[in-house]
């Protein structure tokens, strides 16, 4: 990924992050928070503006949208779907990512005392020498899922522009609630995605083991 579009992605998400979208096991609506039908009305005018087509949401806040076809109009139809809600197992209100440029492979500290030390997160160390997006020790980051979404909307813009990348129908979907196991309550995978029958019977199947495994705790 050539540098101008990695930042082109990080300065996306940056934006997404900072928008509260946590979802709330104990509501009874759904989706659970109203705040994350307002990301959701936002996602609508931005997929409009990059030149999505078919962009809707729904009564549930899921938002689907359409690229399509360049020159491939009979390749099967491809989804991507990202969830736009934070876990609500730590605060995601007022987060302010920070970028730590060229990591050192040391222990990252935050101004609370807070510290991401390879010792206990040796995975970090994969990515010595490159920048890191983290919060700021106060709040969740929220890259899962808003890292998905910006890759999927930067991705889409850049299928839009050009004329070169020739690809099939591909639909998008962005969804409420998958941190607290309700993310496919009211999902249509149908309208996301043509499926043939033996394949909705294996969506279907995924979905309800979705609900099982992400319920609040198990993730």
């Amino acid at each position: 990924m050539n540098e101008s579009l990695m930042e082109k992605v990080a300065q996306r998400f940056i934006k997404y992050a900072k928008q509260f979208t946590t979802s709330d096991p104990e509501s009874l609506t759904y989706p659970s928070t109203h705040r994350q039908t307002v990301f959701m009305e936002k996602l609508v005018e931005e997929l409009k503006d990059i030149g999505c087509v078919e962009v809707e949401m729904d009564k549930y806040s899921y938002v689907t949208a359409t690229i399509r076809a360049n020159g491939v109009e009979n390749a099967p139809v491809v989804g991507f779907v990202a969830h736009v809600d934070t876990s609500p197992d730590f605060s995601g209100e007022y987060v302010q990512p920070q970028i730590v440029e060229k990591y050192d492979g040391n222990p990252i500290v935050f101004k609370n005392g807070v510290t991401i030390d390879p010792k206990d997160f040796p995975e970090i160390l994969n990515y010595k020498g490159q920048d890191i997006i983290t919060a700021d020790g106060t709040t969740l980051l929220g890259a899962d899922d808003k890292a998905g979404v910006a890759e999927i909307v930067t991705a889409a813009g850049i299928l839009l522009k050009s004329k070169d990348i020739k690809h099939g129908k591909i639909r998008l979907g962005f969804t409420p609630d998958e941190e607290i196991g309700k993310g496919t309550d009211h999902f249509d995978v149908k309208n996301l995605v043509p499926i043939l029958p033996t394949r909705l019977m294996a969506a279907k199947l995924v979905n309800s083991n979705l609900k099982t495994s992400m319920q609040p705790g198990q993730k």
